[in-house]
């Protein structure tokens, strides 16, 4: 069966998927003061801090509408109200300054109601020179399915055309609103473009109830071809 990869037909965007599979832990805020809020990580007892420091950690951030910069903490849970927190090497403190690089990919010291322009609500955290930096978790790939309705329906909304930047092939279907299979061109054009897309319609009507038209397609020959 051919493949494609996945168009939302309605809005003609790209369907992209989050691949990120790291685990999430808990993340806290603990005060606000008149110049910054602080908050907390906290991880189990037998994490690798080195996971810092390389692939980060997710973390669950939820909307804060409050401009003020953050300094977070990160601490080992060892039960029993033993948590033992993770020294910033820079400066022995428990404290790491909270940064983006969003902006030009410039360093940037990022406030707390900017977090929506980094993520909606998940985010990734890693450690670098003392400092935490908080990027979006979504690791985007496209994503590949079987093609042959996606196909059908991309051939049906296409409208033909020399400009380069529209497509060249296309049945084009909303010139035929209420139009008459039978009397319109449509069964033709159909036809048409269909077989050279390598698919066969044994049948074709339209549905008066819901408006659709209805298409029983042979797929075999554009299949047989991959």
């Amino acid at each position: 069966m051919r493949t494609d990869i996945y168009v939302n037909t309605i809005t003609g965007d790209i369907v992209l998927k989050n691949q990120n599979s790291l685990e999430e832990y808990l993340f806290e805020w603990i005060e606000e003061t008149d110049l910054q809020l602080t908050a907390q990580i906290i991880l189990p007892s037998n994490f690798d801090i080195k996971q810092l420091y390389t692939i980060g950690v997710q973390i669950k951030i939820p909307y804060t509408p409050i401009y003020k910069p953050i300094k977070i903490r990160f601490g080992r849970d060892f039960g029993g109200g033993n948590i033992r927190i993770v020294i910033n090497p820079t400066d022995n403190s428990e404290w790491f300054e909270v940064h983006t690089r969003l902006f030009g990919l410039q360093d940037k010291i990022l406030y707390a109601s900017q977090l929506i322009m980094v993520s909606q609500d998940y985010y990734l955290i890693q450690i670098n020179k003392g400092v935490a930096y908080l990027w979006s978790n979504a690791i985007s790939d496209m994503v590949n399915i079987n093609a042959n309705i996606q196909n059908r329906n991309l051939l049906l909304q296409c409208v033909p055309s020399n400009n380069y930047r529209y497509p060249t092939s296309g049945v084009g279907l909303i010139k035929y609103l209420h139009a008459n299979l039978s009397h319109s061109g449509l069964a033709e054009k159909l036809q048409t473009e269909f077989k050279d897309d390598k698919v066969e319609i044994i049948n074709a009507a339209f549905n008066s109830y819901s408006g659709d038209l209805e298409l029983d397609l042979d797929f075999s020959e554009a299949d047989a071809g991959v």
